[in-house]
């Protein structure tokens, strides 16, 4: 007995064969590197080193000397400590030489009232103490000296300053400041009538210093 029936081919083509695909390679996404720039801080510490001149009444010249100070400075204010040293004056009369010397410890507070990349102009107030070293000599007999001392006074004042940008770690700096001290020596003589005034001094003292400024 003969048996017909069908025969299927089962024809695979290159269409069937492409849906058969590797899984996707996993790409890596690389991390990105740290940030090379270390944010500097806002708080700069500085150096000045400098010199003064400044009216005090005592001798028609004033008296002059050098400065040195350090201080903090943040984006706005700057806090400053600030020790002048004034030259010996030698005040004459007809009978008596006086050595006066003058020395001021303080702290400055400023503001930057105009600021760029190389300009700063600043605005503050002060205090501090400031000591008078005096000392008498007699030109001729009969003239009695007062003993050398030291006589502390109170100075408070404003000042501003401005400030040019040498380089990153230099720059130099110009102040003009109006020191009000209390307590200031009167210098004169003391005979039988009383005391006898000579120099005063001036309550109001102003005052200019141009310093060398170091910023690390």
């Amino acid at each position: 007995m003969l048996r017909f029936g069908f025969v299927v081919a089962l024809l695979v083509g290159p269409a069937s064969l492409a849906e058969e695909t590797s899984p996707p390679p996993v790409t890596e996404v690389p991390e990105s590197p740290p940030s090379a720039q270390v944010a500097r801080s806002s708080v700069q510490w500085q150096l000045m080193v400098g010199g003064l001149a400044s009216l005090d009444g005592y001798t028609p010249s004033g008296h002059q000397g050098l400065l040195l100070g350090s201080g903090w400075e943040f984006p706005l204010l700057r806090f400053r400590f600030q020790f002048l040293a004034g030259l010996p004056d030698d005040i004459f009369d007809p009978r008596t030489q006086v050595k006066l010397e003058q020395y001021t410890f303080g702290f400055w507070l400023d503001a930057a009232v105009l600021r760029t990349r190389r300009l700063r102009w600043g605005a503050g107030l002060g205090a501090g103490l400031r000591v008078f070293a005096r000392s008498s000599f007699p030109l001729f007999g009969g003239v009695q000296p007062a003993k050398p001392r030291f006589i502390p006074s109170l100075l408070t004042g404003p000042d501003t300053s401005v400030r040019w940008r040498l380089s990153r770690f230099f720059a130099v700096e110009g102040t003009a400041a109006m020191d009000v001290v209390f307590g200031r020596p009167i210098l004169g003589y003391v005979t039988d009538d009383g005391f006898q005034p000579l120099h005063r001094g001036w309550a109001v003292q102003p005052r200019l210093t141009l310093a060398f400024v170091v910023l690390p």
